[in-house]
């Protein structure tokens, strides 16, 4: 009997050495075979490492070499993120960090809790989660549910979905409501993308390795 088990372990060995053991080509590949291929030079240059401790013989995980990885409240958050799949991904990423796609009947969801956000990248649909980082702590929760009246879902410490099918509505009611009406946050939250008022960098990755 105890032959036998230590025949299994033996089995095992390389499976579970395997995810300690990647090294740079085995990375890159799978991040081709992915559709990840934008993420390659990011991965070069040393600012995505491999999260050896977490990546296992089926999923590869990356995690930015420096970020903030928050896990705030709304009122008091001051980076928010946004997990997407491969090709949003690489479509924001080439679009140069300065607008999010905003298909029409999309929520488009951002949290301010890292960890809540990375249950929507999985195994099964590998993507990306990016953080986007404000002036200061409470600052988008000031622009949207302080200066103006958007009500926030309660979801990952409060999310606001940016996209036509998102949490606009309630922006448009009340005293203080947007003027000229708005149909989504998206168009207003691409702005600041696109002139560095929020910034924007991939801080996660999960890439599917049987694929």
């Amino acid at each position: 009997m105890k032959r036998f088990l230590f025949c299994i372990i033996l089995a095992l060995l390389p499976n579970i050495a395997a995810a300690d053991t990647m090294t740079s080509n085995d990375i890159v590949n799978t991040l081709k075979r992915n559709n990840m291929e934008v993420l390659i030079p990011i991965y070069e240059k040393g600012i995505l490492v491999l999260d050896s401790k977490n990546t296992t013989v089926n999923a590869m995980k990356l995690v930015r070499n420096y970020a903030a990885f928050a896990d705030a409240e709304a009122k008091n958050a001051k980076f928010w993120y946004r997990g997407m799949p491969a090709q949003q991904a690489n479509d924001f990423i080439n679009s140069n960090y300065s607008g999010l796609g905003l298909p029409e009947k999309s929520f488009v969801g951002i949290a301010p809790r890292f960890s809540y956000v990375t249950q929507y990248i999985t195994n099964a649909e590998p993507g990306v989660v990016f953080e986007f980082g404000t002036d200061s702590e409470g600052w988008l929760f000031k622009q949207w549910s302080v200066d103006h009246p958007c009500q926030i879902k309660a979801e990952g410490g409060g999310t606001y979905g940016l996209g036509p099918s998102g949490t606009y509505a309630s922006c448009n009611n009340g005293p203080n409501a947007y003027k000229p009406k708005i149909d989504n946050l998206g168009g207003i939250f691409n702005n600041w993308l696109a002139n560095n008022t929020i910034t924007a960098k991939v801080v996660y990755v999960l890439a599917n390795r049987k694929l």
